[in-house]
């Protein structure tokens, strides 16, 4: 059976916008897990992949803020959460290597539901079709 980081997630959902999250199978137990919604309020930090370059996604503007869409929603879901976004920059290579390194919790940057990717990542719903 996956083991779908199904605190994060749960926790996410009641976010303003749902869906089209990433996270990697995770078979340890919840309170080992670096990206359980535990360790994550303990850490203070939510960690997000997001892109750098993608408008209207997620970019960097010219005074070298992150913006767009797929920040503003992580944005929100640190919020609820009650800690503050932490940006990994991926790129469409890394983005599952991010996961499963742990480097990151939840990857917000456009990836595309494959049956090989569903192999080693958990899908949210989508939040947006392009």
């Amino acid at each position: 059976m996956k083991k779908f980081k199904k605190l994060l997630l749960a926790s996410l959902a009641f976010a303003t916008l749902i869906g089209g999250v990433a996270s990697f199978h995770q078979v340890a137990q919840a309170d080992s897990n670096p990206s359980s919604v535990a360790a994550i309020k303990k850490r203070g930090t939510l960690r997000v992949a997001v892109f750098g370059d993608l408008k209207p996604y997620g970019w960097v503007d010219k005074d070298g803020k992150r913006t767009g869409f797929d920040v503003e929603i992580a944005r929100q879901f640190a919020k609820d959460l009650g800690v503050k976004p932490k940006f990994v920059q991926v790129n469409a290579n890394n983005r599952v290597d991010a996961l499963s390194s742990d480097k990151v919790d939840v990857v917000l940057a456009n990836f595309t539901v494959t049956d090989e990717r569903k192999q080693v990542v958990d899908f949210g719903k989508p939040y947006m079709k392009v």
